[in-house]
């Protein structure tokens, strides 16, 4: 198996191919990386006659799915100019002006609606009301909450989109079909694997009692956020005066740790902290691929302790409670709150995918350290075999300093403290900072 780190900006894009040249897209990242570096890549994929086989949507965070979007939109843009080039519209149709996308076999994908039900669209609706009250506050603390209800509004538009793109009407894309085209989850006590080629995949999660909490969240969400907004947004109406209190009166005691965070003081035990993970991110579709007796943890923004129930369903975990894989993508671009010392000793690897390009400071140096420092001689490893700790180590990141628009200096702190870990692990420990092109790790 080869995979190939895409630029995405801060989400994630992976292109996996089988040893049988079958190709899977791993998230698409954000829309503005898959124009710049991922659509001339997935050209040149279609111009040699291939397809993508799947197209894995991991959750509906916009730094996942939007350049799946984009592609979807440049598959249409070439579809309309087929259609007029073959007559069919009459007159004459230049090319659209991105490169052609290849074929999709078909989509995995858990669509908001599908997840959350009627309540979708006033939950989306919500959302973005909720962004534009504390859009109204200079305080940074509702500055990042603005911005974080914004992209989530912004994230849910983008995944009823995308469903609405694939479906019969436009591109006729098979969604799901693993799971009779329904929520794609991982089954209680356990399920077979799906084969593209010669690689097999298996869900790992999310799990069907954990959707069904999640949906309850969503709903109870709605119903208590909407009471909150409508009573802020008479009130803004009254006297425009009154929004600060207004917000502060009924927002501020849910913010003490947001405003924490906000100042950068950083709690030194909020390493896995499932609290702070979203819901999206805790809906996260993850998968386990094999081929040939080599592994590969794809992960998306999961919580590590979901991700060791997937692998405990299916079997993985051996006998001290751990396994050995030959990649895993580091869940939720290296975020503190989506990792523990728990799951770095029982999910041990030969190389460590990092997605991201330093916003929202990530990949977190405190996760960095704790990866290496879980792999250092003497260590106590649960997970895998009693020569993990000596056995040699990569850690892979698709950004860097020179590559990253958003947070270069955090890059350059990263990047200087994986040189001294690097060092201080007497060879064992590698590294590789994507800079222009796309690395390749062949697996």
């Amino acid at each position: 198996m080869k995979l190939k780190l895409l630029p995405s900006d801060s989400g994630d894009c992976l292109l996996l191919t089988g040893a049988e040249g079958r190709h899977v897209l791993v998230d698409g990242g954000e829309r503005s990386a898959y124009q710049r570096h991922v659509a001339a890549v997935l050209g040149r994929l279609r111009k040699k006659g291939e397809r993508l086989d799947v197209v894995y949507v991991s959750h509906i965070d916009s730094d996942h799915i939007a350049g799946v979007l984009q592609m979807m939109d440049d598959l249409v843009a070439w579809r309309v100019r087929d259609f007029h080039a073959n007559g069919g519209g009459g007159g004459n149709v230049s090319d659209p002006e991105v490169p052609r996308p290849p074929e999709v076999g078909q989509i995995w994908h858990n669509a908001f609606h599908e997840q959350v039900g009627k309540n979708a669209g006033p939950i989306g609706q919500t959302l973005a009301a909720r962004a534009t009250i504390f859009e109204g506050d200079p305080r940074k603390v509702f500055q990042d909450l603005a911005a974080s209800s914004r992209r989530l509004a912004n994230s849910q538009t983008e995944a009823i989109r995308l469903a609405r793109r694939v479906g019969a009407k436009q591109l006729g894309i098979p969604v799901n079909p693993p799971s009779q085209h329904r929520l794609l989850f991982a089954r209680e006590g356990g399920q077979g694997s799906i084969a593209v080629g010669g690689m097999r995949l298996r869900v790992l999660g999310p799990f069907e009692r954990d959707l069904e909490k999640l949906r309850k969240e969503w709903n109870d969400w709605l119903r208590t956020h909407q009471a909150q907004l409508d009573d802020l947004q008479a009130k803004a109406r009254a006297d425009e005066e009154r929004l600060g209190n207004a917000v502060e009166r009924v927002i501020r005691p849910r913010l003490g740790q947001a405003e924490a965070l906000a100042r950068g003081l950083k709690l030194v035990d909020g390493l896995g902290r499932r609290s702070e993970v979203t819901t999206p991110n805790l809906a996260s579709l993850m998968l386990l691929v094999e081929e040939a007796g080599r592994t590969i943890l794809l992960t998306g923004d999961g919580h590590w302790e979901d991700i060791l129930k997937g692998l405990r369903q299916v079997g993985k975990l051996g006998a001290q409670g751990g396994v050995h894989v030959n990649v895993l993508k580091v869940q939720h671009h290296g975020s503190e709150h989506n990792i523990k010392d728990e799951f770095v000793k029982a999910v041990t690897a030969d190389h460590y995918v990092f997605c991201g390009n330093g916003a929202n400071e990530n990949p977190d140096p405190r996760v960095v350290d704790l990866i290496a420092r879980s792999r250092q001689a003497g260590s106590p490893v649960v997970g895998s075999t009693p020569e993990a700790t000596t056995r040699p180590f990569k850690f892979w990141f698709n950004s860097s300093e020179s590559a990253s628009v958003a947070a270069p200096a955090h890059m350059r702190a990263v990047e200087q403290q994986v040189r001294a870990l690097a060092q201080a692990s007497g060879g064992r420990m590698r590294f590789s900072f994507q800079k222009t092109k796309p690395q390749v790790l062949t697996v």
